[in-house]
């Protein structure tokens, strides 16, 4: 328990959280627990309060009661969940309330407090929360960083090529970190809520109530270490995507070049946490090269992490993604084609130059797509071009690169 308090209050200081109770006694209590761990605590004793309030400001998590003076503590959930579908919630309950633990259920809420509570039983369910939260944080610390470094480096070397690909990498570096945090928080979040759900049903002696309680417990811990089995293979496979895409190769390696898209597809394109984009895979899976691997997989992740930025920044409905493969004689031809409205004519010339970039000051650097064309054309021996797609309604990228390629001096 010491380990997780100490977890708390190092990533605690950074939420917002609130405590939404009519009982001014217990949302007293609740505050005075979690004050030290929490950098600020609101708490409100009615809905229409809360919602107020709601909409002005994000939190980490929700405290709160079912039974309110103006509003039904369900009602007031549906109303929350609906500006924010991914809040975390926790119950206040006590044994009156147990007949609407399934209703919760369906809402997605597996975290609860019964009425009386102890400050270590209270902490031991926030922490709880707190672990599901946790990678994210950490990536926003780790990013944050990068990007401090990186406007450190571009102030002094704008021009220099070596330091183009060291931002590249520090750059990428923040998108596996994000990218990692949002195909665990999945699996995470099933291994979180087995933990919850048991600890509940044992909260409320709902074992000792069947007729064979350790029949129904052994069926139980069966039935949770196969769905935990799966979140742990799920997070291997994880791993084992990214472990080798940092490694420097010196050599032209063979392989599948379908499997290579697939591999970066997991990747980049996770389990859908922000917006939902409609992949159309149109490869053929028979294709082995002799090329960079790595190299190719950075270039696919840079262009097709644009088109994801283009998606949010332009606000794209249903936003869709192709991706052709096909051979030629003694080239690979592979489009990348998205429907996020398109690059200006003014500024298509443009978009390879380094330090070049139509983001915010913020969101972008300028050298992800110079350094593509660099890649391709120093290391790959092959070329890069984009148009608009007016069928498809956006940019298309498309890249040729040799069969075979031979070591040559200038790759790096």
């Amino acid at each position: 328990m010491q380990n997780d308090l100490k977890i708390l209050t190092r990533i605690g200081q950074d939420l917002r959280i609130m405590i939404v109770e009519s009982d001014k006694n217990l949302s007293h209590s609740a505050q005075e627990i979690l004050f030290p761990f929490f950098d600020e605590i609101v708490v409100t004793h009615t809905a229409e309060e809360t919602l107020a309030l709601y909409k002005s400001n994000s939190y980490a998590i929700v405290y709160i009661d079912l039974i309110l003076s103006d509003m039904e503590g369900i009602e007031l959930i549906t109303k929350l969940q609906n500006q924010d579908k991914y809040q975390k919630f926790i119950i206040f309950m006590d044994e009156s309330h147990t007949h609407m633990i399934l209703k919760l259920y369906e809402l997605g809420i597996i975290f609860f407090i019964f009425k009386p509570f102890t400050t270590k039983y209270f902490l031991h369910v926030t922490y709880d929360v707190i672990r599901i939260l946790l990678p994210d944080q950490y990536v926003e610390e780790q990013v944050s960083e990068f990007h401090k470094k990186l406007a450190d480096i571009t102030e002094e070397n704008k021009l220099q090529c070596n330091l183009l690909m060291q931002q590249s990498k520090l750059i990428q570096t923040g998108e596996m970190l994000s990218m990692i945090a949002h195909q665990w928080r999945q699996p995470l979040s099933v291994i979180t809520s087995i933990i919850a759900t048991t600890r509940t049903k044992m909260a409320l002696d709902i074992y000792k109530r069947t007729g064979d309680p350790y029949l129904a417990i052994e069926e139980d811990l069966g039935n949770s270490f196969g769905r935990i089995e799966e979140a742990a293979d799920f997070l291997s496979k994880t791993v084992n995507d990214f472990r080798n895409f940092y490694r420097p190769t010196n050599t032209p390696n063979t392989f599948c070049v379908a499997e290579l898209i697939n591999s970066v597809c997991r990747m980049v394109i996770p389990e859908k946490h922000y917006i939902n984009i409609d992949v159309e895979l149109k490869i053929d899976t028979s294709i082995v090269i002799t090329n960079f691997e790595n190299e190719l997989k950075q270039v696919l992740i840079n262009i097709i992490n644009n088109a994801k930025d283009a998606f949010v920044e332009k606000n794209i409905e249903k936003p869709k993604l192709r991706i052709m493969l096909q051979k030629k004689e003694d080239s690979v031809f592979l489009n990348i084609t998205d429907n996020a409205e398109g690059i200006p004519l003014s500024i298509m010339e443009k978009i390879f130059l380094p330090y070049f970039s139509t983001k915010s000051e913020k969101n972008g650097t300028g050298i992800g797509l110079h350094m593509a064309k660099t890649i391709i054309e120093r290391h790959l021996g092959g070329t890069i071009n984009v148009r608009n797609d007016e069928l498809y309604g956006g940019a298309n990228f498309c890249i040729e690169i040799m069969h075979k390629i031979n070591i040559c001096e200038d790759h790096i």
